[in-house]
């Protein structure tokens, strides 16, 4: 497999990882419970906790999805190198 290929399928993996987690964000913005590990955090039980554990989620998904615009670009650049 050639190294513009394999590139290709790594940066798929990060978009799909980094789409999943912020489908996941969005569910846990929509329902108000955080599910951290085996303890399930509410908006309603403990708002501050919650609003830490969103940002820190928020951070994460963001950057999966940074992680696969650089990969998509480096994709990008080694196939162009290749020609």
């Amino acid at each position: 497999m050639k190294k513009p290929t394999k590139l290709a399928l790594l940066a798929l993996a990060f978009t799909m990882f980094g789409l999943y987690k912020l489908f996941v964000v969005f569910q846990y913005a929509q329902t108000g419970c955080i599910q951290f590990r085996t303890h399930r955090t509410c908006s309603y039980e403990n708002a501050e906790n919650f609003q830490s554990l969103f940002d820190l989620e928020l951070m994460f998904a963001c950057g999966w999805a940074a992680g696969a615009v650089v990969c998509w670009m480096v994709a990008a650049q080694a196939q162009k190198k290749e020609r």
